[in-house]
């Protein structure tokens, strides 16, 4: 068994989403170190093929953060079961796009902090409850969304069936509160009463001051005619040396110290009640507050539940877009580690070749080698992130066709392909991480290792490689490797389940093509590189000449492999082509020996038609000479009589020569039969059903009603479409003509232990199948016990218009336990 894994992103089991981690609670750490272990390669592989990256472009579709925030915990999957339904969520979420436009999402806000308080009876304040009626509303408009879709995508319909409606609370908080969070009139009786108080009052503390404003006794003292607060109260503004002119309280003066801020002792007492109100109000606005956030912490669980399940029909839909964007396709998961990628790109790199991929199923192990321009990294990397957005069940940039298996863990090793120098230290971490990846890696996973070996002296670099792979090859993992070195080269001729492969090059841009060329070592253009480069021609035959003859040999050696290989290829193709062509001529004489056979058919109908034509004129003749015969010898009866008889018989012999033609009756082969098929017995034209198949004697073994029998298959056809369907349609209807035609039936049921509308339920069923199928009686097993189920078998028995009679068995069958009951 393959063992279970973590999953990215802090996801832990102590919250689920339908099934899936939630994003870890508050505080929730892992402790185990192999975890933790496991997690860190997991980011390093991440990172280094751009899964990362997926995550973040597929947060930037979603339009809730519960869907951005799904999207960048998204994680390869284990099952194959689990990867297949994350398919078809994508597969629906995209059809769904094309079909009805984009769904905005835009209002399903992150309300858990709010639920959160209002669980603990925090009270909410107004713009917080306010929130949670806008998510109310935007559940119950993405339920609506996908009632009527059940048909067409009944995945994405089954997941929005767990968002629950919320229309009453929502009306509630509405009828309450407002967009901007304020607690409205209607929200309670004494809100409304205390508010109205509250404008008389204010009325007639302005029209007081103003009286006192804009009176000639105080005229003077007024510094402006407004009025204003200050500290909840209303004030008037007067002149400091008038402030003894008004009787009154000063509450506060201009920054000038000029002007103070009075009230005056005639509104007091009406600032006193409007306090008395303000505070009232402020009391109910709480209790009211207090009373919807207790309506919302009820509901809580529910909107948790709706909101995440929302969340994920946002993830969803992301994913949809996602594929769109990349015009990308639903490819096949393989259990058997089978990866075949057809025109697949890296969504990450402008202008790159399409690159076409397989590895698993003739061989497990491929070396890519090329110059070190990047594109055998590339190529790396797209396999890597292509094989693990499958499992996280995306659609691929690739054309339909392709196949990912499915592996358990996908490791990588991958440098900096634009790197200039490499140290001791860049090989002792690149060899720590390797020995990682050897001490996890299992026959069910992916290993990628990019310029395995380098960073060390060439010939121990090599070396070391060669050991690596090899440790990898006894293993069975499933292994890409890009390199230089011609050891690992050698490894395709050594080892039968190794392949090579290249990377295009273009000579003239000395840039990559990223095609991805398989049966075919690569070279490093390395000369090429330098002399496009300016590179003197003296050096470069210097340097020419310091070549090992080992390696000019192994460079030669590699040359005639590759033209061998490709003659070889080359000649793999003709046989196809000359196959094809074979098959097509037999596929042409075959149609020709067809229209022959029936051009035959057709001539032996009419020369048979034309014999009988023949026979009826003679045989019409006859009866014309007969009648002329025997008005000429009227007087000699017996010798009339004898002709009589030699005509008749002349008739007979025709007409016995010139039966109608008949084809044999058409027959099915034992190959194309299995038990449980139903079928014709041709010879006598009845149906039955079959119990087994005796390929080696060319027999069938056969039941009809109670009748089972041995059948040679000349003599067997299978039921055509349309014979079944009418077959099951008389199967299902009763009709009270019994039809022994049916598959075999079990001549007693069992009704021990069930109760007694069950056991008749049953019982119903039972006896219109047993009848049809043409038995004459049956065994009803019901047990001795009270007698309470016998007897309403009985009187049950009575009311069917099929059973003749019925009795107890014998003692030895089970007495008065066992009822039989016999058919009409």
């Amino acid at each position: 068994m393959r063992p279970n894994t973590v999953r990215r992103g802090g996801r832990c089991p102590c919250r689920l989403r339908r099934g899936r981690p939630r994003n870890s609670c508050r505080g929730h750490t892992t402790k185990n170190p192999g975890i933790e272990a496991q997690q860190a390669i997991r980011e390093y592989t991440y990172g280094k093929v751009g899964f990362d990256r997926i995550q973040e472009n597929l947060a930037s579709q979603a339009e809730s953060a519960l869907g951005a925030e799904e999207a960048r915990g998204l994680a390869p999957l284990d099952s194959i079961d689990a990867i297949r339904a994350a398919q078809t969520e994508t597969d629906e979420a995209s059809s769904y796009l094309e079909r009805f436009g984009d769904l905005t999402l835009s209002n399903l806000l992150d309300v858990r902090a709010e639920l959160d308080k209002a669980k603990v009876r925090l009270q909410l304040a107004g713009q917080e409850v306010w929130r949670v009626c806008v998510v109310l509303n935007e559940l119950s408009r993405v339920r609506k969304a996908f009632v009527t879709i059940k048909d067409l995508y009944p995945a994405l319909f089954s997941i929005s069936q767990d968002v629950k409606p919320f229309s009453s609370l929502a009306q509630e908080i509405e009828r309450c509160v407002n967009q901007d969070g304020d607690v409205l009139d209607d929200a309670s009786i004494n809100i409304a009463a205390i508010r109205r108080e509250k404008i008389e009052l204010q009325k007639t503390i302005n029209k007081v001051l103003q009286d006192i404003l804009g009176s000639e006794t105080y005229g003077r003292a007024v510094q402006d005619r407004i009025v204003t607060m200050r500290n909840d109260r209303y004030v008037i503004p007067v002149k400091r040396e008038f402030k003894d002119a008004i009787q009154s309280v000063v509450h506060d003066q201009s920054d000038s110290g000029m002007t103070l801020f009075v009230e005056p002792t005639r509104v007091i007492d009406l600032n006193n009640r409007l306090q008395i109100l303000q505070s009232d109000e402020k009391k109910e606005i709480s209790r009211i507050l207090l009373y919807l956030t207790d309506l919302i912490a009820k509901a809580a669980p529910d909107i948790e539940k709706s909101l995440n399940v929302a969340g994920h029909l946002d993830f969803s839909l992301a994913k949809g877009r996602l594929a769109r964007s990349w015009n990308g396709i639903k490819p096949s998961i393989s259990p058997n580690l089978e990866t075949t990628l057809r025109n697949v790109r890296n969504p990450f790199v402008a202008d790159c070749v399409p690159v076409s991929f397989s590895i698993g199923k003739d061989y497990f192990m491929v070396v890519i080698t090329g110059p070190n321009t990047g594109g055998k990294t590339v190529a790396l990397k797209t396999l890597g992130l292509t094989v693990l957005i499958s499992k996280a069940g995306l659609f691929i940039p690739a054309s339909d066709g392709s196949t990912v298996g499915l592996y358990d863990e996908v490791f990588v090793d991958i440098g900096d392909e634009q790197s200039i120098e490499q140290s001791l230290s860049t090989f002792s971490a690149h060899m720590s991480n390797i020995v990682r990846i050897l001490g996890q890696a299992t026959r069910y996973s992916l290993v990628l290792l990019d310029e395995l070996g380098v960073g060390t002296d060439p010939e121990e670099g090599s070396a070391i490689a060669t050991g690596i792979v090899d440790f990898l090859y006894q293993k069975r993992v499933t292994t890409v490797i890009t390199t230089h070195y011609s050891s690992l080269k050698l490894l395709a001729y050594r080892y039968d389940q190794v392949r090579n492969a290249s990377v295009g090059f273009d000579v003239e841009t000395l840039r990559p093509t990223y095609e991805l060329i398989l049966g075919s070592p690569g070279e490093s253009h390395a000369f090429t590189i330098c002399e496009r480069l300016g590179l003197p021609e003296a050096v470069l035959a210097l340097a020419h000449d310091e070549l090992s003859i080992e390696h000019k040999a192994t460079t030669e050696l590699m040359s005639r492999i590759v033209t061998d290989s490709q003659e070889i290829s080359h000649t793999k193709e003709s046989l196809s082509v000359n196959q094809q062509e074979l098959e097509k001529l037999r596929d042409d004489y075959e149609g020709k020996l067809a229209v022959l056979e029936a051009n035959e058919k057709q001539e032996l109908r009419a020369a048979h038609s034309e014999a009988q034509r023949i026979v009826d004129d003679v045989s019409r003749r006859m009866d014309d000479l007969m009648r002329q015969f025997q008005d000429s010898l009227k007087n000699q009866p017996q010798a009339a009589h004898d002709a009589k008889r030699e005509v008749e018989a002349t008739r007979e012999d025709l007409v016995q020569k010139a039966e109608p033609y008949q084809e044999k009756p058409p027959f099915t082969p034992v190959e194309e039969i299995v038990p449980g098929d139903l079928v014709i017995i041709t010879s006598v034209n009845k149906q039955a059903i079959v119990i087994d198949v005796m390929k080696d004697k060319r027999k069938l073994v056969l039941q009809s009603g109670s009748m089972r029998t041995t059948v040679p298959e000349a003599q067997v056809r299978k039921l055509t479409e349309p014979e079944l369907s009418s077959y099951q349609n008389r199967a299902m209807q009763y009709s009270g003509a019994r039809e022994p035609t049916l598959p075999f039936v079990p001549m007693k049921i069992d009704l021990h232990g069930s109760r007694v509308d069950e056991a008749l339920e049953k019982l119903d069923k039972y006896i219109d199948v047993a009848y049809l199928s043409g038995l004459s009686f049956v065994y009803i097993c019901h047990g001795k016990g009270s007698g309470i189920l016998r007897k309403q078998i009985h009187e049950f028995l009575k009311t069917l218009p099929s059973i003749d009679h019925f009795s107890f068995s014998s003692p030895e069958e089970g007495g008065d336990g066992v009822t039989i009951a016999y058919f009409k």
